[in-house]
């Protein structure tokens, strides 16, 4: 493969200043990317912002002979993420990559979950894709070029005790891509997602006192963020010409998720009754001849089929 360069592009990393983002950073811009480091650098449950926390990553790229700007309004929000996107305009003159990876943690049983934790959860997640994907898409429509990352996980996707609003934020995301992918593809967007793990804040803040034994430090330390920065630096790149690929990455392992549909069960004449969906269950279970939809008509046609 022809070896991927980001000279003359630009990418805008949401919650770039600090983890996994902070790689995605460093690693586009050792690419001869020109980054927008977008991070208002608040904590990990998204209060105390810090202005230094986004300047120093991109005073480093700077500092290494990169292109970078720091860019700290809060992503959540529309005015934030609208002023990312602008900055990149205003910077660098283009946009041609997006990586969603703004959020927040928080870890309570489902039914203890604070509904402004939830909230906020949704708002540091999903909506802070969202404020950025809107204008930008915008952008990368006018230009007939662009790539969108969205930072999803297995949290969501396959689930875990604690994460109730982590999880539901982070597979939303899937939904996000999948309609990006879809709505940009006449102008060459492709939109994909990965599922990172990592040894992170979040990691540690999750984990907490059982995190820091031997053992659990140790399998943390297995969790290199420079085995998942390749990733998406392949994703937001030029050659990446598939959209809606879903790739898990960690521990040195790339491996793609797949969500498809089995063939079913048809009832004669269309009527049933619960009784005959129970009785029905391994013909509907079946996954031979599994569909992977391309968007909901595909689904609809291979039921109709």
């Amino acid at each position: 493969m022809t070896k991927i360069s980001f000279k003359n592009r630009v990418v805008l990393v949401t919650g770039g200043g600090r983890g996994l983002g902070e790689a995605y950073c460093h690693e586009f811009a050792r690419r001869g990317g020109s980054v927008v480091v977008h991070d208002n650098g608040a904590g990990v449950d998204g209060r105390d912002p810090d202005r230094a926390v986004a300047n120093q990553v991109a005073e480093a790229i700077v500092t290494a002979g990169g292109q970078a700007v720091a860019c700290t309004t809060d992503a959540s929000t529309e005015d934030g993420g609208r002023s990312a996107v602008e900055l990149a305009l205003k910077r660098f003159g283009r946009l041609d990559a997006i990586v969603a990876n703004a959020g927040i943690i928080h870890s309570d049983p489902i039914d203890e979950w604070p509904t402004d934790r939830f909230e906020a959860l949704l708002r540091h997640h999903l909506l802070a894709a969202f404020h950025v994907v809107r204008p930008g898409i915008s952008v990368m429509k006018q230009a007939g070029y662009g790539r969108l990352v969205f930072v999803s996980s297995a949290a969501g996707v396959f689930g875990q005790p604690g994460l109730t609003g982590y999880a539901a934020a982070k597979t939303g995301m899937l939904g996000l891509m999948n309609v990006a992918a879809l709505e940009g593809a006449a102008s060459d967007i492709t939109a994909n997602a990965i599922m990172p793990m990592g040894d992170t804040r979040m990691a540690d803040t999750l984990l907490g006192e059982a995190g820091r034994t031997p053992d659990a430090r140790a399998f943390l330390q297995t969790l290199r963020l420079d085995q998942v920065a390749p990733v998406v630096a392949y994703l937001a790149s030029e050659q990446c010409r598939q959209s809606r690929l879903v790739l898990s990455a960690f521990r040195g392992r790339v491996a793609a998720l797949q969500i498809g549909v089995t063939r079913g069960w048809c009832s004669p004449g269309g009527a049933f009754s619960a009784e005959d969906v129970g009785s029905n269950l391994d013909e509907i279970l079946d996954s031979a001849g599994l569909l992977l939809p391309g968007s909901i008509f595909d689904e609809i046609a291979h039921a109709v089929g």
